[in-house]
């Protein structure tokens, strides 16, 4: 299925909940409902300004209002931020993959008709909807798509494999993803947080950067499920909390709202670490790192772990560890700052077999070539990905971009006179002149570029 946002019809409707404004959305794709979901803006909404935004998943048996019946959205009143709720499909279970495309959707249709604040976007949910959020982002890494900044479970079934086994069976999961925990177990292990029994095939490592809170009642069966994941994760995630006082029974009661939103306005996005560790249940992007592999091990995450560095004029890769993802199925959206060299090293690969790693970026079609220690043909283009055959002992790449300014070859007065008729305003750059004469690349041209620029025409 195409999930290309195509709201073919959107009805409105108001209704008056304890004195606030709700809104209801139903989100229609080639003609068919796709979802329902509502919500709240703050009272003193300006259409011009900014906002986060607050998703509350509901417990089983509820639906996209039911969130009302907490303080939630007056907290996000209070703090002037945009409150919504998804129904996600269905009112028993929305962890499995449809259910994370609608809420996905929900939010891209917020984000096109209102200034969400992408780096803000925060996630509460009761029980079944209390692992909702976590499940939503270890899934939705890719820094294009809307992505979670800090997430807080009350009541959370974290591992679905296990809480299927402690109810000796569960027919909502047996209908969502299409069998019992030991028929289709790929299914339960990729919509749960965590899986306890196989870290290895577990998605818990993609939750690094993304502040968890724990909540849970005092005679919650499955409140091990958040103590042991806190325990797993300490060392691991840097940002976490977890309730040392339970009260209350279950789900949404055993939260302090207040609290809640309090410990999640604290965090912004983390969109682009230095260091990656994921599990992928399908091809996709974490992060600055893209997965496109075509022969994935059927049930079986794809594990990868990367770091970079930058030291002075180069960038340094190095993927450390691949599993179930075969050659020529990576690509490092790196090519975001100007770099004169890249060392690229794949761990995986023996001093005489090749790999080709693809290299993408804002500013990849400035790029003139890049050499491979030299070879100039150990590259190939493919619209804006430039693939780089290397090996373990060849993996020096040698970025080059155009000259100069008025492109003569040479960087000379005639390139400072170019450029100061771009700061009057007198001449309009085109995209490669505007990307040369912006030297500090700070996204303005004006006299710290020309300071550059003469530094460098001293130094040639």
């Amino acid at each position: 299925m195409n999930w290309t946002i195509k709201i073919l019809i959107s009805i409105l409707v108001f209704t008056q909940i304890y004195g606030q404004t709700v809104y209801e959305e139903i989100l229609y794709e080639n003609g068919e409902e796709l979802d329902t979901f509502a919500y709240q803006l703050p009272e003193n909404f300006n259409p011009d300004n900014i906002y986060p935004l607050l998703i509350a998943f509901h417990q089983w048996g509820g639906n996209h209002l039911s969130t009302f019946s907490t303080t939630f959205d007056e907290e996000a009143n209070s703090r002037n931020w945009i409150f919504m709720s998804p129904f996600g499909g269905s009112s028993n279970n929305y962890n499995h993959q449809e259910a994370q495309e609608m809420v996905k959707k929900a939010i891209e249709w917020l984000m096109d008709n209102y200034h969400i604040d992408k780096n803000r976007i925060y996630t509460v949910g009761g029980s079944m909807g209390g692992a909702s959020g976590m499940i939503y982002a270890n899934n939705h890494l890719n820094p294009n798509e809307p992505m979670i900044a800090a997430t807080a479970s009350a009541s959370g079934i974290l591992d679905c494999e296990r809480r299927a086994i402690e109810m000796d069976g569960n027919n909502s999961m047996t209908e969502w993803f299409g069998g019992n925990y030991d028929e289709v177990p790929f299914e339960y292990h990729r919509n749960s947080a965590i899986y306890f029994a196989d870290s290895t095939q577990s998605m818990h490592y993609n939750l690094k950067y993304i502040p968890l809170y724990f909540d849970f009642g005092i005679t919650e069966t499955h409140r091990t499920h958040a103590e042991e994941m806190y325990q797993i994760m300490s060392g691991y995630n840097n940002n976490m909390w977890i309730d040392q006082e339970p009260a209350g029974s279950h789900g949404f009661s055993v939260f302090d709202e207040n609290h809640v939103c309090d410990w999640l306005s604290q965090f912004e996005l983390i969109d682009n670490p230095d260091t990656i560790n994921v599990n992928l249940d399908q091809s996709s992007r974490a992060y600055w790192l893209e997965v496109n592999n075509e022969e994935q091990i059927e049930n079986e995450f794809m594990r990868i772990t990367a770091s970079r560095e930058i030291y002075q004029d180069s960038l340094v890769i190095n993927i450390e560890q691949t599993y179930n993802i075969t050659n020529n199925n990576i690509t490092l959206h790196v090519m975001d700052n100007l770099y004169d060299y890249i060392n690229l090293y794949y761990e995986g690969v023996s001093s005489n077999e090749y790999n080709s790693i693809g290299l993408t970026g804002e500013l990849i079609n400035y790029v003139s070539h890049i050499s491979v220690n030299g070879c100039d043909f150990c590259i190939t283009m493919e619209e804006d990905i430039i693939w780089v055959g290397i090996n373990a002992e060849n993996n020096l790449l040698t970025i080059h971009y155009p000259s100069d300014i008025n492109n003569d070859g040479s960087w000379d007065i005639l390139d400072i006179l170019l450029k100061i008729n771009f700061i009057m305003d007198q001449i309009e750059p085109n995209p490669e002149q505007n990307f040369l004469a912006d030297m500090n690349q700070d996204g303005i041209i004006n006299i710290l570029d020309i300071i550059s620029m003469v530094n460098l025409i001293l130094n040639q």
